[in-house]
């Protein structure tokens, strides 16, 4: 009885260590791209890499998943912050393989996420035509091959007045995460190309 009890609590530490092992590489990439921020904003969201970390727990085993089920496949994990809250969780997670998308939304005044799913036609467009123009751009760049992610300048600005604090994170195949923090993401025809 003792052998069948080592056991059990053995697979049970050995489960709760792998899927606790994906969390902690999402925060230590975000924290990371903290540091390398050139964002004034960027240091005030450690408080809130702290908080999801404790409800990233709701969505990591679908992650999981989709990492088992689709070893070849390149995942963006899309975490959105409410600008406002100080110290809060994500209030979106939108998670992008292939043509499908994951959505889990923050019930308010509840402390859990709703999920939702969506297929995607080729162009990333939903069934209402929108196009999720974000993820085309991050697709093209992450094919290049070349640090996307060094340089969040050149994807949007800190000087808005609206939106939210986001953290783009791109799981690898070969389980590289690289991660991107972004206050205000600009279309291309309002950046400062130089």
């Amino acid at each position: 009885m003792k052998h069948i009890i080592l056991v059990l609590l053995t697979l049970f530490f050995i489960s709760c260590s792998v899927t606790n092992k994906l969390n902690r590489q999402l925060d230590r990439s975000q924290k990371a791209s903290l540091k390398d921020s050139p964002f004034e904003t960027a240091s005030g969201m450690t408080s809130k890499l702290k908080v999801q970390k404790k409800y990233r727990i709701q969505y990591e085993e679908e992650l999981n998943k989709l990492l088992a089920e689709n070893m070849n496949d390149t995942i963006i994990l899309i975490e959105k912050y409410d600008f406002i809250c100080i110290g809060c969780p994500a209030d979106n997670i939108q998670i992008f393989i292939r043509n499908k998308l994951i959505q889990y939304n923050k019930q308010i005044p509840e402390k859990n996420y709703r999920r939702t799913e969506k297929l995607l036609t080729e162009h990333l467009c939903d069934s209402t035509g929108y196009c999720y123009s974000i993820i085309i751009e991050l697709k093209k760049e992450i094919a290049k091959g070349f640090m996307w992610n060094s340089k969040p300048e050149n994807f949007g600005t800190d000087n808005c007045f609206g939106g939210g604090h986001t953290f783009y994170s791109v799981i690898y195949p070969n389980g590289e995460i690289e991660s991107m923090y972004m206050r205000c993401w600009m279309p291309k025809e309002f950046r400062n190309e130089e």
